[in-house]
């Protein structure tokens, strides 16, 4: 089984951390989440994340004061699950960082 871990930097205060498993090219796990600073010095939060926890693929809406909402996705397999993953948070990352800020406010 090949392991693969990384960050990928959006800006200096958003990044995607990504890590799956391949075995036999097929991806076996996967965690891709989007994780955000809300302020100089502060630590970086998952904001999203998209896993295989739990034996599906998923997605958590991460909120910093509410209970974690969970939405299964309707994927194949895991490789296709980790690929939409990718694309919705490359695509969508300012929206779930700008929705993410409007909680924090609330409170």
């Amino acid at each position: 089984m090949r392991n693969v871990e990384f960050h990928r930097h959006l800006d200096d205060d958003n990044a995607l951390r990504v890590r799956f498993s391949i075995e036999h090219g097929q991806v076996v796990e996967f965690v891709i989440q989007l994780e955000c600073r809300f302020g100089e010095g502060e630590r970086f939060v998952p904001v999203v994340r998209y896993d295989t926890a739990h034996g599906f693929a998923h997605c958590d809406r991460l909120h910093p004061y509410d209970a974690t909402t969970k939405t299964a996705m309707p994927t194949d397999n895991y490789n296709e699950a980790l690929d939409v993953a990718t694309k919705d948070l490359m695509s969508n990352w300012v929206e779930y960082r700008r929705r993410y800020t409007v909680w924090l406010k609330r409170h």
